[in-house]
């Protein structure tokens, strides 16, 4: 009896843990993570999707201590980099900016890198890439330059340090714009 116990036990243990793998989603930086993801509504703006979808915590956070929510509310359009929580976990140089009342004018234009005026869809990216043939260039909220450029299959976006960004396979569609998944933070 003990011994049928403890095996119907081990048998249940398994089938949860079989379950919340499948459950489980892949971030751009392919680590598996157990948020589970919500989708993003298209009739909803960026910060509604964003604030709601379970992988841009450290995202939301910075862009709301920085000002930049009521901008993204707006009608736009906009074109949104978002870095996962991953992408931020491997930016240690960010999380003191993030902590520190002195450091928002900093923390500001990082994250207005992630930020283009207009709707940039993969689509629209990926032709406008065959046009020039290699990089185009977009301007961010702040007026800086970044490039988009096609690394194998990814597209990726850079900064002029030369950081790279990837970007996750399909874009979101907003109501006032367009997310895509990123998984590393640019710097100016």
């Amino acid at each position: 009896m003990l011994v049928t116990g403890l095996l119907l036990s081990f048998t249940l243990q398994a089938q949860k843990n079989r379950q919340e793998r499948t459950e489980s989603t892949y971030d751009t930086t392919m680590r598996v993570t157990n948020r589970k993801p919500v989708k993003m509504d298209p009739t909803k703006d960026i910060v509604q999707n964003i604030n709601n979808s379970h992988l841009f915590y450290s995202f939301m956070t910075a862009i709301r201590g920085v000002g930049l929510v009521q901008t993204l509310q707006g009608p736009g359009p906009f074109t949104v980099f978002a870095p996962t929580d991953s992408a931020f976990q491997g930016a240690s140089q960010v999380h003191p900016l993030m902590e520190d009342d002195n450091h928002v004018a900093e923390l500001k234009k990082i994250m207005s890198l992630h930020i283009v005026p207009g709707k940039w869809t993969v689509r629209s990216l990926q032709e406008a890439l065959k046009k020039v043939n290699g990089q185009v260039a977009l301007v961010t909220l702040d007026g800086e330059k970044i490039m988009v450029v096609q690394k194998g299959k990814q597209l990726a976006i850079q900064d002029r340090k030369g950081t790279l960004a990837y970007l996750s396979p399909k874009e979101e569609l907003q109501k006032n714009g367009v997310v895509h998944m990123v998984n590393s933070i640019l710097r100016p």
